[in-house]
């Protein structure tokens, strides 16, 4: 509201300054003529004050009614009084100019003019805001792909402002002030026409067949060009994996209902820390890291202590990042459901509050989530978060994957934790995270069931994260806010460890996704292979050193690894995508390339878009019913065609051998050969 207040104070300042000079400098007969000039000069006044403001100043809108309030207000009446000078020396009969302007006798503009100008001009905004907005989105967000610029389009409620008006300052008002500029432009020579030299001879005019055509020509051109560079800045490749077909689901997808799991007797309780953009390249070139300082110190230290962190390397490492799972709701999902979030096509699903084109239908129907395992279980599970919930479909996704009790920034004003309006960063920063999560826990437990305590901080989200009366040792303001996140992280672990709780309770720690901060990224990051940070905390399990290091995974794969990590015992060692890490089980990541399973995400897939996101339990349920009844069928002529192959002449393979003379036996591999032989 103050900054709107701001704008419209800059606007009837332009407005009274201009309203003032034009009638002192300009003889003017009609009031309203001399009113609708005045509105007319002060409109790009105004436009071309906000233009200069935010792309030449490097200015942000937010601060327009704050920090940067004087300097907007006279930016605006510095451009008015120049503009109202040039007009001045322009009119002035002292002078001689090269170019003069000269008004078209009984010319006006028709309807279809009108609607021709406004036709090219909603071009031309949609060719700037088009372009301008791809580049925003790679200077701001990094590399992405189709489905995550799809899935955030469609999910916006409870954005951080200040992404808003990184896009008001740049994408925005570049496409409005340039397309009104383009408006004003076609009308003045639609009314004027120009003179050049002394006034005693006309410029050419250019045959009118040919400039007929040059705006028409030169709007089109304009929106060819903008669509070709925004699809470069996205990516070519990108754009042509996204229209092609994977059958990675169809090979390699292990449906979690229908996979046996036991639970222990005794049920661990699970504490689960999405560090926002947690990634291994934090800590120090000697373990393993880019930076010259760890910035994990305290997070580090704990494998000392016996904390287990899967590594990429012989180092301290972690999962590879591939699509689906590059952002924080994406992250979410892909480590407790073991799949990657693609975004739905259309009357498909549903994801997050009002924020997608189809209403009614459920979050990821097809899947069954670590929340709903942990339910059904009987455990007691809430998730804490600084921000709003439903920024990204989370609310949504928890709501009906777990029934989480939900502690975002709006439950705390209503529990009058913080009061109404109170907005820091995201919403209440990681300190006060901290202290509801040590409230909550200690909830929980006295609750007498064991349960799950799910938190996302937030302190450490782009760009620049939020540092305020914290320690800076280091140069870099990025660098301050990851080193300090590790030190909240680590002495919340240590309260845990004082706690009662503690001995019966898996406490895991994890990046939600690798950091998207492009400044820190271009100065610290590159020629690096980036990771995803992950540490497990007092684990009934104790690896071999060889299922831990030099392992390619995905954070898909910490489903079933977290599950396990809580005595689980998973038939298989495999659900959804992801592979138990303790296990001797290779991953998907392993079994084929890090490239090849990246290419296969960015892709298509038919089964995702039926089982996963359009998901049916009554279709599901016969279809599981034919299958059982063609195995079954199947079964029984397998039996009786091995009987059949195991006879030589009519003697059946177990007749008694004849006396002195070994029993033969077929070999395992060739009985497999033969069943697999059947089935095909």
């Amino acid at each position: 509201m103050h900054i709107i207040l701001t704008v419209v104070l800059a606007f009837l300042l332009v407005f009274t300054t201009i309203l003032l000079f034009r009638k002192l400098l300009f003889e003017e007969k009609k009031i309203s003529s001399w009113i609708l000039k005045t509105l007319d000069n002060t409109f790009i006044i105004w436009s071309t004050s906000l233009f200069f403001y935010s792309v030449v100043f490097g200015k942000t809108t937010a601060f327009i009614s704050s920090l940067s309030r004087s300097f907007y207000l006279l930016l605006n009446l510095f451009l008015a009084v120049a503009f109202l000078l040039v007009i001045a020396y322009v009119q002035s009969d002292k002078i001689k100019m090269l170019i003069t302007v000269k008004k078209k006798e009984n010319r006006s503009i028709s309807k279809a003019a009108k609607f021709l100008i406004g036709f090219y001009a909603a071009i031309i905004f949609v060719s700037l805001l088009l372009y301008t907005s791809s580049a925003w989105l790679i200077d701001t967000f990094g590399p992405v792909n189709i489905d995550q610029l799809l899935y955030s389009m469609q999910n916006l409620s409870g954005t951080n402002t200040d992404q808003v008006f990184t896009f008001i300052d740049k994408p925005l008002i570049i496409s409005t002030v340039i397309t009104y500029l383009f408006v004003r432009l076609v009308q003045f020579f639609s009314n004027y026409s120009l003179k050049f030299g002394s006034g005693k001879r006309e410029a050419k005019q250019k045959p009118k067949a040919i400039t007929r055509f040059l705006l028409p020509f030169a709007v089109f051109t304009t929106f060819t060009a903008s669509v070709l560079l925004s699809v470069n800045n996205v990516g070519f490749a990108q754009i042509k994996l996204y229209f092609e077909k994977s059958s990675l689901f169809e090979r390699e997808y292990i449906d979690t209902k229908e996979v046996e799991l036991t639970f222990p007797e005794q049920k661990r309780n699970l504490i689960y820390i999405f560090a926002e953009s947690m990634e291994a390249s934090y800590t120090s070139v000697e373990l393993g890291g880019n930076q010259e300082h760890n910035l994990l110190q305290e997070l580090t230290d704990l494998l000392d202590e016996g904390a287990i962190n899967f590594s990429n390397t012989d180092k301290v490492g972690g999962a590879q990042q591939v699509p689906g799972t590059d952002y924080t709701a994406a992250g979410i999902v892909s480590q407790t459901s073991g799949i990657p979030l693609k975004a739905p096509t259309s009357n498909r699903n549903n994801f997050g509050d009002q924020d997608s084109y189809s209403d009614g239908e459920a979050f990821l129907p097809g899947i069954t989530s670590l929340g709903e395992l942990l339910g059904a279980q009987g455990y007691n599970q809430s998730f804490v978060m600084g921000s709003n919930a439903s920024f990204g479909g989370r609310r949504t996704y928890l709501d009906q994957h777990g029934d989480y009790d939900i502690l975002d920034v709006g439950r705390a004003v209503e529990l009058g934790l913080i009061p109404s309006g109170y907005v820091q960063w995201w919403g209440y920063e990681d300190e006060k995270l901290f202290q509801y999560a040590q409230d909550e826990a200690t909830r929980l437990y006295e609750e007498g069931e064991p349960f799950n305590l799910t938190m996302l901080t937030a302190d450490t989200h782009f760009p620049d994260g939020y540092l305020a009366d914290k320690p800076t040792p280091y140069d870099n303001q990025y660098a301050n806010v990851v080193a300090y996140s590790s030190k909240q992280i680590a002495d919340f672990i240590k309260w845990c460890s004082t706690q009662p709780f503690y001995e019966n309770t898996t406490i895991i720690v994890t990046g939600d996704h690798l950091t998207m901060d492009q400044k820190f990224i271009d100065e610290y990051l590159q020629d690096y292979d980036r990771t995803i940070f992950n540490l497990f905390i007092n684990s009934p399990i104790d690896p071999d050193s060889e299922r831990v290091k030099n392992r390619q995974f995905t954070s898909m794969d910490l489903f079933p690894t977290t599950l396990a990590s809580l005595n689980v015992t998973i038939a298989g060692e495999r659900l959804g995508l992801g592979t138990n890490l303790f296990s001797n089980r290779k991953t998907i990541v392993e079994n084929s390339t890090l490239e090849d399973i990246q290419n296969q995400l960015s892709q298509q897939s038919d089964f995702y878009n039926e089982h996963i996101l359009k998901f049916d339990p009554d279709n599901y349920k016969s279809q599981k019913e034919e299958e059982n009844s063609t195995t079954s069928s199947t079964t029984t002529a397998l039996e009786e065609t091995v009987d059949s192959v195991t006879s030589v002449d009519g003697v059946e393979a177990n007749t008694p051998a004849v006396e002195g003379e070994p029993t033969p036996e077929v070999p395992a591999e060739e009985n497999v050969g033969v069943v697999d032989a059947v089935i095909q």
